[in-house]
Parts: structure tokens; C-alpha cells; sequence
């Protein structure tokens, strides 16, 4: 058989895209590592992952909102600042005009609700746990090779997405090259339990120890990331858990209450990764294989699932046109389409870490500065928070 669109990734971007691209008339596979007909492990940790409103709305299309919305932390506000020093910014969503500005979810859950979602699309084929490890460009066609453990198959396809990840193979098969800024930094992440509930407000800090963000998870529980230098990062994980909390309220105060308890604590290694090319005859890059950001403005998913969105038009198009959907004309009007949204977020968080997080440079009077103007500017808060959102508002999806 050969599939019109062949996915290469069971994650977030390539669920939301085999979801998204459904409806199109087309034959849809999808390759996942880890086999989502699996019963799942106990998960020792929670992570969660933020959602733009924007993005709530997609999720809300791709009918997958309905089934998070009841367990998701809605944030109604932000509330930016510098430790110890002048300056703050609140940005709220009702003064945008929206009912929240996002969501924090649970990423396991998000994950499963995709995954699980898909299996039940008689039209999409999963093909799981497989590696893809090579493919080959012949005549119009790709040929993906498959590995499971000395098992080897083939599949062929049209169009070949390539969402598998920040390192992905697929990119460097095709010979794409991609640019690497490497931080050196690392991650921190962690559950945290208050004495009361944040209501809705997430919170991000520029501290000397690094930039800190702190989101509602429902009740009294929220989502903690530290993003630092590597050593500082390690030396906070050498701490026992009473030091660790103490350390954590004289940085935060008792604005948000009293932290009482913390879970385990997970870390990775924080680099940019910026593909230097989009697609070839046939292949398109998505997701972090396109652009891996660093997490200071939590857009990594956000922006790639504007992304799914936009190819998914842009396909709806080339069929609506008895255009080739794989042809490179098609695929460079995917890529012009998402251009500027792809360049305006990269370089957006890029600025926040170059500047914001250089904690030798806390002090710096413009710092304090730029959150005043925030506060003070007309239409500066709503420009900050259109940035945040992607400028998905006024997308057709929404």
C-alpha cells in the first residue's frame, strides 16, 4: 500500500496532525516508538505542559479539549517580575478580551487523549513500536524503512513528516542541516503543594538563581520550572527537600502562601535547535525536528501545533486545486505561511533568554525598565500577550 501522508513520530505534533489532516480524503499512517496500545506504566513524576489559548481552541477542533478541560488548570493572569528589585507586569485575560489566556495540562494525559484518539480513526494506520531509521526518494515516492528490534519493513509513502523529536533522524538522512545554541543550561521541573490555591494566576521570575515559572495545577498543586546554569541546576538537586523548599519560599515570599510539600524533581539539558531547511521533494520537518525553543515562554508546542493547523490548510488547498499535495511548490507555500509566526516566536524567546536570564545582569536598570513599560505603555501588555498567543486569535481555526 501507498500512504498519501505518512507521519514519522507519536508525539504530541504528530497525533495532533494525523487528527488534523483526517478529514482531508487522504490515506494517513503514523510511526511511534512506544506502542500507545500498550497498558501504561506507573508514571513516577507529573509533568505538564502549557497551552495557549490559541492552542485550546485547536485542541477544542481536533475534539480532543473536551476530554482535558474538566482536569485542565486555567490561567486567568500572569504576573511577571525581578526578585528584589522595582517592576512588575500583570497581564489578565480579561483585559485581553479572552475567557483565560491558557491551560496547564497534564503532558501524559495530553499524550494519551491524542494517541488514543487516533487509534479509534479507522482511516489513520499506527505503526508502533517501530524506529524509523533511513528512507529513500524515488520517483515521486519515499520508502521509510522500519526497524523493531532484527525486524525490518518498508512502507511508502507520498509525503513523509518527520516528527521525531529535536534529534531527529529523519532530518539528518535527508541531509538537512540545522543550527545548535546551547545554553548551557538545564531544566529543573517539579510539583509543588501550597498551603492555598493560586486561583488561576501563573507566576514567572527573573531571579539571580535563574528564571522561575511557577503555574496552577488544580487545588492547591502547581507545575515549578528553573531554568539556570548547569552547575547551579545540579547543586539544587544535591539538596535535601527541607533546603530546597526554604531556598523557594525566600526567593518567592509568601505572596503565592506557604510551600508545603514538593515531588520528585526531573532535569534535561536546554538547547536551541533551528533546522536550516524545511522540507525536500516530498518531506517536511515538524514539530521540534523543525525548531526545538528553549521552554523560557513555554511556546515549543504551541507554535507547532499553529504549525499542523497551517499544513493542514495548506493540503486542503493543493486537493481542493488538483494540485500534487507533496510537490515542492506546496510545501514552500506551507513554509512561507508559517514563516513569520516560526521566526517572531524563535527569536522571542531567544531574546528572553539572552537578556532576562543573564543573572549577572539582574541588576540592570533596563530590566526593571521593560516591566514597568509593560505596565505603564499603552498596548504594550496586549502586544506581549498577542506574542504569547501567537497571533492565533485571529486564525480560522479560532
Amino acid at each position: 500500500m501507498i500512504y498519501d501522508l505518512l507521519i514519522v513520530g507519536g508525539g504530541l505534533v504528530g497525533y495532533s496532525l494525523a487528527l488534523a489532516a483526517k478529514d482531508l480524503g487522504l490515506s494517513i499512517a503514523i510511526v511511534d516508538a512506544q506502542d500507545p496500545r500498550a497498558e501504561p506504566g506507573i508514571v513516577s513524576e507529573t509533568r505538564a505542559i502549557g497551552l495557549s489559548y490559541g492552542s485550546c481552541r485547536i485542541l477544542e477542533k481536533l475534539t480532543v479539549w473536551q476530554k482535558l478541560e474538566t482536569e485542565a488548570a486555567k490561567i486567568q493572569s500572569v504576573h511577571i517580575s525581578l526578585q528584589k528589585r522595582f517592576g512588575v507586569a500583570l497581564i489578565e485575560a480579561k483585559e485581553q478580551g479572552l475567557p483565560f489566556l491558557g491551560a496547564n495540562v497534564d503532558l501524559n494525559g495530553l499524550q494519551t487523549i491524542l494517541a488514543q484518539a487516533v487509534l479509534q480513526e479507522k482511516s489513520i494506520d499506527v505503526y508502533a513500536p517501530y524506529q524509523a531509521s533511513d528512507y529513500v526518494r524515488n520517483k515521486d515516492l519515499n520508502q521509510l524503512i522500519l526497524k523493531k528490534g532484527e525486524e525490518e519493513q518498508k512502507i511508502t509513502a507520498r509525503l513523509l513528516i518527520a516528527a521525531d523529536g529535536s534529534d531527529s533522524v529523519l532530518r539528518k538522512v535527508s541531509g538537512i542541516e540545522s543550527r545548535v545554541w546551547d545554553y548551557q543550561q538545564m531544566a529543573l521541573v517539579t510539583e509543588l503543594c501550597f498551603n492555598r490555591a493560586l486561583e488561576g494566576r501563573a507566576y514567572e521570575r527573573f531571579t539571580a538563581q535563574g528564571l522561575m515559572a511557577i503555574l496552577p495545577l488544580g487545588a492547591k498543586r502547581a507545575s515549578f520550572i528553573c531554568s539556570t546554569d548547569t552547575p547551579k541546576i545540579k547543586a539544587w538537586q544535591n539538596k535535601d527537600p527541607v533546603s530546597f523548599l526554604a531556598d523557594l519560599q525566600s526567593i518567592w515570599g509568601y505572596r503565592l502562601g506557604r510551600i508545603e510539600t514538593m515531588g520528585a524533581c526531573s532535569t534535561y539539558p536546554l538547547r536551541r535547535i533551528e533546522a536550516l531547511e524545511l522540507y525536500r521533494p516530498g518531506f517536511l520537518l515538524m514539530g521540534n525536528a523543525a525548531q526545538t525553543l528553549h521552554p523560557v515562554a513555554a511556546q515549543g508546542f504551541n507554535l507547532a501545533l499553529r504549525n499542523v493547523m497551517v499544513l493542514t490548510e495548506v493540503l486542503k488547498w493543493a486537493l481542493d486545486h488538483d494540485r500534487d499535495y507533496s510537490e515542492e511548490s506546496v510545501l514552500k507555500e506551507y513554509v512561507e505561511r508559517q514563516k513569520a509566526d516560526r521566526r517572531k516566536i524563535s527569536a522571542f524567546t531567544h531574546f528572553l533568554v539572552q537578556r532576562f536570564s543573564e543573572t549577572r545582569n539582574l541588576g540592570l536598570n533596563w530590566q526593571t525598565l521593560s516591566l514597568c513599560g509593560l505596565e505603564w505603555l499603552p498596548g504594550a501588555k496586549s502586544a506581549l500577550a498577542r506574542l504569547g498567543l501567537g497571533g492565533a486569535q485571529k486564525a480560522l481555526w479560532i
